[in-house]
């Protein structure tokens, strides 16, 4: 029982970092849609890091793609699709975010290849998908993950953005260490990224 009580707290701990990591960034993120100044600054950061992801995750003009926490300024959802051609859904459960993001991908020119939708990461269709990418601001990330463990596709791979390496910790705690299998990491300036594949 002890051991429960701890593995929750950590839980509660990590789905806590990932809600301030989504609030943190949301302020930054329609200043970035809205503003060249800051869309140049936030890209200058992230643009390294999901250069990394996607070459990571081996992504190709065939493969469908969705990203999970696509939020207000979806750069990593539309970096995929210039980067590597395939066709790239975003979703948020934020409406309002949706709506953004929509404006933004309209913008890019990109609606060819890149859909926002409304859409939550514990319950999505997800099942056709070849990669799905989970961002940062993603919570509760248990439900998200067991989700996925039941009914992304075998061959499908999983990149999961963490914050001090809690995607290990999760999966190890909600007893998916029998689904997942890490295959790849990064560090990346304050988070990690982590590619999985089921067993």
């Amino acid at each position: 029982m002890p051991g429960k009580v701890a593995s929750r707290l950590r839980l509660v701990m990590t789905n806590s970092r990932r809600i301030i990591s989504c609030f943190q960034f949301n302020f930054l993120e329609v200043l970035a849609v809205k503003h060249t100044f800051f869309h140049d600054l936030l890209m200058k950061w992230r643009k390294p890091v999901f250069l990394n992801e996607i070459a990571m995750a081996g992504i190709s003009r065939n493969d469908t793609v969705l990203l999970i926490g696509c939020g207000v300024f979806p750069s990593e959802t539309v970096l995929i699709a210039e980067v590597s051609g395939a066709k790239v859904v975003g979703i948020d459960n934020a409406k309002n975010a949706v709506k953004l993001a929509k404006t933004y991908v309209q913008q890019r020119d990109l609606t060819h290849l890149v859909t926002i939708e409304y859409g939550n990461g514990t319950s999505y269709p997800v099942s056709t998908y070849d990669c799905i990418f989970i961002a940062i601001n993603v919570f509760p990330i248990d439900n998200v993950l067991q989700h996925l463990a039941k009914h992304m596709k075998t061959n499908a791979h999983l990149l999961c953005k963490s914050i001090y390496k809690d995607i290990p910790e999760v999966i190890r705690n909600l007893g998916l260490d029998d689904t997942f299998i890490i295959t790849a990491s990064q560090e990346n300036p304050k988070t990690q990224s982590y590619l999985l594949k089921k067993r």
